[in-house]
């Protein structure tokens, strides 16, 4: 044995459908995790609390300044902003003695309303009732922050209905005023005297709580209201892009369509707006299907009904015991008795499957005998002393739960009304809501047909303008020349069809299709498609890329739902196909749902023998923090992330440089 080939295996783990596995380093694995959150919602294979957990704990294995880098690289490259806060909390619990955290806090905190979250955030995870015993470094930061907001960005974000508010912030960090004017503004936030802002959500509340005749004057109204915010300029990038639908609901007029266009294509206005790229297909996908938003009703679940549940336990604890007396009233005696068996050759055989699929020596059965304890019922004619005194106390018990259960008959009948009547106030607002919004197309489509235009044309300009928005965000991505072969791979299993997010209809499988798409829109030559049970090819032109998403989306299934990863490795073997570089897009949670020993690791190592200058590139979506192929080779390199800038780490791959050192290179 060498003693170098076992310290190689060190790291080597399984993930989450048990297959073999790399672990990364802390840094590695609290980067991947970090870039692919959104909150703190659940993913395919994790908790979201076990993944706050997770994030917790890597911040203290790595070194302080790091955590204060990627939560700014987070919030800055990466445009996230639930994280970003997480990270700074953690690391204010667990680094004291300098002024990194507030360094790290004021240039993290970019909008008004993450100082109240961020405070937040902190009172959720030190589980205090109050934010008192803050962090003086957090305090520090936080006032730094409140320097960054004039009067109209506080409020914007001045929500009274949260638990803290911009005043408890005020009154807890206590900020000094940079001048006369903002002193002015700390002392409105202490009053409750903010002058409500211009915004696109106060005047559409104005606008909705009048009182209308008929259905019809309340769309020309929203139309109206819709057309003056556009046209007044207060309308935010964001804003506009995911109302897209309400605009067309309401059937805006041309003018107000064209400045929509205008702005949403607009080079400078993508490039300020911060967007993930699959924000624009989000909005693509609703303009596309001619879908309403989602009707969102809360039905009550029987897992609501507590005393069912117990009544249900109490029920299950009764058959035990009266099984136990039935047996003991027959007089069946319990007795232990030894027992021996060799080990079976089914279980060989598996554990020389395992074995074989990590590279270990098969074993043999063992040839001696197994023995253990089992329990087995003798009749008897008489019960020993000791089980009649076993069975006197059960009838006890069973005296007991029928009593429990007659308590809780009231309280079930109760619950069971509660229920019914909940669940036909449900139904009637889902059918409320749905007739609400038949109605609603209805107006629509007799407005378009007074214009005397189609859906489709009327939506035309809107998809084009959303189409040139994702084409511009791919106009950074480094590109390579003609001669460069590249194939993109994107995982669509079972384990990909998870949302990014609580309320978003974009799954992880679309941002990898999307990022894919985005590539061959700027390497034209790529070879492009998807893979699950099997991997298949597909040819898609280099133009549309939000098209060509809903295209490949489409074709979902094709290629089957398992995670076999190798099989576009061996499908390049099999069709001797020489390619620079090889990405895949995927959760990294690869597995062979065939059993037969094959792997990404070791189809790479085949495939390195035809293609000795080949790279594999892994865009981690999802961040569980293993990876299917080891990182420490020189030809295999990891990136994490959903947004376009995931493509910067891939130029600086190509510069002999790492995600690890672009974050290390920001300055807190």
């Amino acid at each position: 044995m060498s003693y170098n080939e076992k310290l190689r295996c060190d790291n080597l783990t399984t993930n989450h459908e048990c297959a073999q596995a790399w672990c990364m380093t802390p840094e590695w694995e609290l980067y991947s995790t970090v870039v692919t959150t959104m909150g703190v919602e659940d993913k395919f294979y994790e908790r979201g609390e076990d993944r706050v957990r997770r994030i917790a704990d890597l911040t203290r294995k790595v070194q302080p300044e790091f955590v204060a880098q990627l939560a700014i690289y987070a919030r800055e490259v990466m445009h996230l902003r639930s994280v970003p806060m997480l990270l700074l909390v953690e690391l204010a619990q667990c680094h004291h003695g300098d002024s990194l955290v507030s360094r790290a806090v004021s240039k993290t905190v970019q909008r008004a309303d993450e100082i109240t979250e961020l405070l937040m955030c902190y009172q959720w995870r030190t589980g205090k009732k109050d934010l008192t015993g803050l962090s003086n470094q957090l305090r520090k930061g936080l006032a730094e922050a409140f320097n960054h907001f004039d009067e109209y960005q506080f409020a914007k974000y001045n929500r009274t209905d949260r638990k803290v508010t911009l005043r408890d912030a005020l009154l807890l960090v206590h900020p000094k005023p940079k001048d006369d004017a903002q002193e002015k503004v700390f002392k409105k936030i202490l009053n409750d005297d903010l002058e409500t802002p211009y915004t696109w959500e106060t005047e559409l509340s104005k606008a909705g709580k009048q009182q209308f005749s008929s259905e019809e004057e309340r769309d020309s109204v929203m139309r109206a209201t819709w057309q003056e915010l556009i046209g007044s300029g207060h309308l935010g990038y964001m804003a506009m892009l995911r109302n897209l639908r309400n605009m067309t609901k309401y059937c805006i007029d041309e003018d107000s369509k064209e400045k929509v266009c205008q702005r949403l294509s607009s080079p400078e206005a993508v490039r300020k707006s911060k967007q993930l790229p699959f924000r624009y297909l989000s909005a693509y996908l609703q303009l596309v299907n001619d879908k309403d938003a989602k009707v969102r009703v809360r039905y009550p679940s029987r897992l609501d009904l507590r005393t069912r549940i117990v009544e249900n336990i109490l029920q299950l604890k009764k058959a035990r015991i009266s099984y136990k007396v039935k047996m003991l009233k027959q007089g069946f005696h319990i007795v232990k008795k030894r027992k021996s068996s060799r080990y079976t050759s089914p279980y060989v055989l598996a554990q020389n499957l395992k074995n074989k699929g990590m590279g270990m020596p098969e074993s043999t059965p063992p040839k001696y005998h197994h023995y253990y304890w089992v329990r087995e019922k003798h009749r008897v004619d008489t019960l020993p002393e000791k089980d009649a005194l076993k069975l006197q106390k059960l009838e006890k018990m069973l005296i007991n739960i029928d009593k429990r259960l007659n308590a809780l008959q009231p309280w079930i009948e109760r619950e069971e009304l509660w229920f019914n009547r909940s669940m036909e106030k449900a139904c009637e607002e889902e059918k409320n809501k749905l007739k609400a919004n038949d109605n609603g197309r209805r107006r629509r489509d007799l407005r378009l047909k007074e214009l005397g235009i189609t859906r489709q044309q009327y939506l035309a300009p809107m998809l084009y303008a959303l189409e040139k928005a994702a084409i511009e965000t791919a106009a950074n991505i480094p590109s390579f020349d003609e001669n460069t072969r590249v194939l993109l791979a994107s995982d669509t299993s079972g384990s990909m069809c998870q949302s990014v997010s609580k309320n978003s209809s974009v799954k992880c499988y679309h941002i990898g299709l999307l990022l894919s798409m985005l590539m061959k829109h700027r390497c034209p030559q790529a070879v492009t498609g998807m893979f699950g049970s099997f991997w298949k090819a597909y040819n898609m032109p280099s133009t549309n890329i939000l098209q060509n998403t809903i295209d490949m989306v489409k074709r979902l299934g094709e290629v089957g739902y398992a995670t076999n990863g190798y099989e576009v490795i061996d499908w390049l073997i099999k069709k001797q196909r020489v390619m620079d570089k090889v990405m895949l897009f995927t959760d990294c949670q690869l597995w062979n749902n065939r059993w037969d020993g094959a792997s990404l690791a070791q189809s790479w190592d085949m495939y390195k023998e035809i293609a000795p200058n080949a790279k594999l590139y892994l865009f981690d979506l999802a961040g569980y923090g293993q990876s299917p192929v080891s990182m420490e080779r020189d030809d295999v390199f990891c990136i994490a992330g959903w947004s376009d800038k995931v493509f910067d780490i891939l130029a600086a791959l190509e510069r002999g440089k790492s995600a690890i050192d672009e974050i290390r290179r920001i300055v807190v």
